[in-house]
């Protein structure tokens, strides 16, 4: 079995394979601070809880390095695993940017599950809406061609509630009905999900105006909330990143 750990800002997600199949899924906060010996304890309860033996081996993408490494020292002490760490080399893509070091390992995660997809436009435009929404652009065989980058639904609304005296934090579950909010918390609504909708197909349509034609590609929490709402997402796929991880894992072994 295989453990495919993906450390966002916000969130960390954990999936176990058992060859193609994903047999477990766990979501847990990100949190620097934690230690080798947390991370110890978390291991061994989810596992413990789930009834799972310990994975063969395991692989880790990363935007947060001081987990990356008391994360890689747990797996070692609890599971004697050397896990798998993604930067562009190990990914097997082609990084045509200025300086490829700089791409979050989730991006080029994103980038080889995409291309598993093997659309016969041979071109994907992937929307990770995390943290931060992310667009990036992909191209068969195996090229990264770079991307932009917008804060996150809710990385929006917490700097609202921040920053204002007045507004509150609000519930972004599901898209509203209509988009003149009749209260300040429909109007936030409003503006959060059928706001972010609009910039979603804004920023894929002018990808596909400076590319070519693509399979559209959303995945993250936020991303079956803002589908019914958006034009140009062609699918959603929840575990996109996990699936990534697995694919760079194989390649390797």
């Amino acid at each position: 079995m295989l453990l495919a750990i993906d450390v966002g800002n916000t969130a960390t997600i954990l999936g176990l394979w058992d060859e193609d199949r994903l047999l477990e899924r766990w979501r847990i906060a990100t949190n620097p601070l934690r230690m080798e010996s947390e991370y110890v304890a978390l291991l061994r309860e989810l596992f413990d809880q789930a009834g799972l033996t310990a994975p063969a081996a395991a692989v880790i993408s990363s935007v947060v390095p001081p987990v990356e490494l008391e994360l890689e020292a747990a797996l070692y002490k609890l599971f004697a695993v050397r896990p798998l760490l993604v930067n562009a080399a190990s990914a097997g893509l082609r990084v045509d940017i200025k300086n490829p070091a700089e791409v979050g390992a989730d991006r080029l995660v994103n980038a080889v599950a995409a291309l598993a997809y093997d659309d016969p436009r041979g071109r994907y435009v992937v929307v990770d809406f995390g943290t931060a929404t992310t667009f990036d652009l992909v191209e068969a065989p195996d090229f990264y061609r770079g991307g932009a980058i917008a804060p996150g639904p809710r990385t929006a609304a917490e700097a609202l509630s921040l920053r204002t005296a007045k507004l509150p934090r609000v519930d972004l579950s599901r898209a509203p009905a209509r988009v003149v909010g009749r209260s300040t918390v429909e109007a936030l609504q409003s503006g959060l999900v059928l706001g972010y909708a609009s910039l979603v197909d804004g920023m894929v349509r002018r990808f596909l105006a400076e590319a070519g034609e693509a399979l559209v590609i959303a995945s993250g929490g936020f991303a079956r909330v803002v589908e019914p709402v958006c034009e140009t997402l062609e699918l959603v796929d929840d575990d996109l990143t996990l699936k990534g991880l697995r694919l760079i894992w194989e390649k390797s072994a």
